[in-house]
């Protein structure tokens, strides 16, 4: 058990480190777009404008230098996935928690599991929607016949959809078995 708890303490704190950092990548990100962060000498580059609409793609992308307010409503746009990933975070970091104090077969770690289920599920419906506003947002000031919205789904989108979905029915068998045991325990 001791080993369970000290790796649910090493996950919860590596959670916690994310759940600060993504916002601030977000916002740095942003206030430097249209380049990219390019962090740890380059192992991560990230851009926070979809390849779609960057002005290298192939249909023509953002094409005028990105004003204060349109990376202020990018950022904005951006924070509808942010939140969402932030709740999966977040219901991590209570589910480590509860490993933690060594509560493991509880309806507590049942519900934060259906939580990064149903946060898995709502990310992969909600993202590409935000990506297509994101897209409207940048182009807006792009000549006539130049803007555009792409809403992609792509075998990343269908797998993680699909993850989902198992996470949320595992988290209800857990949930079966947790009556059960409860039972079990009150005719003892």
């Amino acid at each position: 058990m001791n080993k369970i708890k000290q790796v649910s303490l090493f996950f919860r704190v590596i959670f916690q480190i994310l759940f600060i950092t993504f916002p601030l990548v977000l916002i740095f990100g942003w206030a430097t777009n249209p380049d990219s962060v390019v962090l740890m000498h380059g192992m991560i580059n990230m851009n926070f404008i979809p390849a779609a609409y960057r002005a290298n793609s192939a249909m023509g992308g953002i094409m005028h230098p990105l004003s204060g307010s349109e990376k202020l409503l990018g950022f904005g746009i951006s924070c509808i996935p942010l939140a969402i990933n932030l709740f999966i975070i977040y219901s991590l970091i209570k589910l480590f928690k509860l490993y933690e104090k060594g509560e493991i077969f509880s309806i507590e770690n049942v519900r934060r599991i259906r939580n990064v289920g149903w946060g898995l599920l709502v990310g992969q419906i909600v993202g590409p929607i935000s990506d297509g506003f994101l897209g409207v947002a940048l182009t807006w000031h792009n000549p006539p016949h130049h803007r555009y919205a792409s809403i992609t789904l792509d075998q990343t989108n269908l797998g993680v959809l699909f993850i989902a979905l198992m996470v949320i029915l595992i988290s209800w068998i857990m949930a079966e078995g947790c009556k059960l045991r409860e039972e079990q325990q009150l005719t003892i």
